[in-house]
């Protein structure tokens, strides 16, 4: 382990100092790391390299433009964004979507998004896109695949700030030290900006604040094992300005809503994790991980605050040798909300098996999981309910290797996503008054999908290039009908079909191409309700395009072009393909320089929408919430020591 943690801080240090680089990578989101080329799934992996040149100002940002996952503000909320990827919808993606950091899972007990911002992105590593699989290993919502986060170990002193428009600002210090016997790592960050859009109740704009403090600590008491303990925490403070109609949206999207509501959330999180790994013999390891984390979001009355209180672990016995790599495992997470008028909790126990057996160029990978999901609602007055489903994941893929750059997949995932207890009510605007009504509307039924991947890889020294087809097959779809009288249920049988290319091509060591698009059909095939049938599932762009072009004039200086497109699709509550407004097609434009000074400093700038495009997201009919609507840019400054 001393050796390994060694070798990654060289392999950094020297990686800083490289132009443009193409690499296969290793695929580190599952227990069984394996070759990318070999890898039987399809799979997205970014390194530090390429999430430093970006300089992008979050995980948000990045994802958007430089891979096939959209994001987008939740209601106009920059801090809490909702995910989508495989057509899964931006209205409900985010929970097909299984995002883990450093191996635990993000993904929250009710219909919030996996609050991305807590990770800072000068603190992160790696970033891995498991598309299609991952359900064996992280099991509820792990529909579309997985988005795997690590951080990183500080070795000295790293310094980044900048500041831009609309009075935005940002700083952040990064600490840490390794030798034989320990390494410590500590890291804060601090963000701001005063808000593109005004509020309708107070002469302000949607502003913003976050805070992040994380430290962690690794003993190496003997060489075979390893103990690690390590705390993190966020505090949010953001406002966010509600709806407008089309009108208002095409005449100036940053006026205030007049027919919507503005949003102030106070948000803190605090989370201590633990675990053990330990070398029981050159073949075998077990690895057991805690986490406690507490939270609390506050929307400024008392009707409006909920605590969180999270417990989660796992604990996995890995057996490895020449041919054969198998794990076997149990992770437990027990999650409860206090507020809103009840506690309502939802835990989840799990037991997988996962195996990966090579010979020669044939690699096949398959795993079972079983998980049982325990429901209460307990209301403040009344009586409480409870609920039960047993559900399982299994999976099964085969690679071919056809040359040593050369080879071919297929894979087969059966996955699912137990209902968050958000499901379980539902929320109406009955009029004249519009005040919102909340009620419980009984328990629904979990969603399944059944994946299919046929793919094909082919990694030169200058050019990385992957293209997949899937298919999904889904029963019991979970969604919100909308509207005044909106309820949470499930749709029968739906589908998706699609095509994902991706392609980087260095055409000089210091000039690259790289292209990523991704095709996707998503249909309502059978319903009770027969209006919805054969409609295409809202909120679902059918075409994703994000292309870059990248030049080094000299080794020290970097400038990055890129562009994400995405084709115009129903608004997010229209099912029934009818409504008289589309969302619109969406079109960014970022331009990145950097210009290291010398080994200890670097100089950044960025501008974001270059040519100012219009976008937004159409939930209905005249409500409409503007996202990167505006131009803006901000420079800084990179220092280690």
């Amino acid at each position: 382990m001393k050796k390994t943690l060694l070798l990654s801080l060289v392999c950094a240090s020297l990686m800083a100092n490289e132009t443009f680089t193409l690499k296969e990578q290793t695929v580190t989101a599952t227990h069984l790391q394996q070759d990318e080329l070999t890898y039987a799934a399809p799979v997205e992996i970014y390194n530090e390299q390429d999430i430093q040149n970006s300089k992008s100002k979050n995980i948000y940002d990045f994802l958007n433009q430089e891979t096939s996952v959209i994001s987008l503000p939740s209601f106009g909320n920059q801090f809490a964004q909702k995910l989508d990827m495989r057509g899964y919808g931006i209205g409900n993606g985010y929970q097909n979507i299984v995002v883990v950091i450093n191996g635990r899972r993000m993904n929250n007990v009710d219909g919030i998004p996996q609050l991305l911002s807590s990770i800072p992105i000068n603190a992160i590593k790696k970033i891995e896109i498991l598309k299609g699989s991952g359900s064996v290993e992280y099991g509820d919502g792990a529909n579309a695949g997985v988005i795997s986060i690590t951080t990183k170990d500080f070795n000295g002193v790293n310094i980044t700030a900048y500041g831009g428009k609309f009075d935005t600002g940002y700083g952040s210090f990064g600490a840490g030290y390794a030798d034989e016997l320990f390494s410590f790592s500590a890291f804060g960050d601090y963000y701001e900006t005063d808000g593109q859009r005004n509020l309708s109740t107070q002469d302000k704009k949607d502003s913003g604040r976050s805070k992040n403090g994380s430290f962690d600590l690794k003993l190496f008491p003997v060489d075979e094992l390893e103990l690690r303990v390590g705390w993190a925490a966020t505090r949010i403070n953001t406002n966010y300005a509600g709806h407008l109609t089309y009108d208002e949206y095409k005449n100036s999207p940053t006026q205030a809503t007049t027919t919507g509501y503005d949003t102030n959330q106070h948000f803190d999180t605090d989370l201590w994790s633990f675990g053990i790994t330990y070398d029981l013999s050159d073949t075998l390891s077990i690895d057991t991980n805690l986490y406690i984390e507490d939270k609390t979001s506050d929307y400024g009355s008392s009707s409006s605050q909920a605590d969180y209180d999270y417990d989660s672990g796992d604990i996995n016995l890995k057996y490895t040798n020449e041919n054969l790599k198998l794990v076997t495992g149990l992770s437990f997470f027990n999650g409860q909300r206090d507020g809103y008028g009840s506690k309502t909790s939802k835990d989840n126990l799990a037991g997988f098996v996962k195996a990966d057996y090579r010979s020669g160029k044939h690699n096949l990978t398959a795993g079972l999981r079983i998980e049982k999901v325990s429901y209460q609602y307990n209301p403040t007055t009344g009586s409480g309910l409870e609920q039960d489903d047993t559900l399982d994941a299994y999976e099964l893929g085969y690679n071919y290797k056809l040359s040593k750059e050369q080879s071919i997949f297929a894979s087969f995932a059966h996955s699912y996503q137990a209902p968050d207890i958000d499901r379980f009510f539902a929320t109406s605007y009955p009029p004249p008054l519009y005040i919102p009504t909340v009620t419980f509307n009984g328990f629904i039924k979990p969603m399944k999908a059944n994946t299919y991947n046929l793919g094909y890889n082919y990694f030169l020294k200058n050019n990385k290039f992957k293209v997949t087809a899937f298919y999904i097959d889904m029963s019991d779809e979970i969604y919100y009908t909308g509207g005044f009288f909106g309820v949470n249920t499930n749709l029968d049988e739906t589908s998706r079909l699609g095509l994902e290319l991706y392609d980087k091509f260095l055409i000089r060591d210091n000039l690259y191409l790289s292209a990523n698009y991704t095709y996707v059909d998503a249909t309502i095939e059978k319903d009770d309700d027969t209006s919805i049938e054969n409609k295409t599932i809202p909120g679902v762009s059918k075409h994703n395009l994000v292309v870059s072009l990248g030049y080094a004039p000299v080794k020290e200086s970097k400038i990055i072009l890129s562009h994400a497109y995405r084709s115009s699709a129903y608004a997010s509550e229209d099912f029934t393909n009818s409504f008289t407004q589309k969302q619109e097609v969406y079109n960014s434009t970022d331009l990145t320089a950097s210009y290291e000074i010398n080994e200890n400093f670097e100089i950044f700038a960025k501008v974001q929408n270059l040519f100012d495009e219009d976008n937004g997201i159409w939930i209905h009919d005249d409500a409409i919430y503007p996202v990167n609507f505006q131009r803006s840019y901000y420079a800084g400054l990179n220092a280690k020591f």
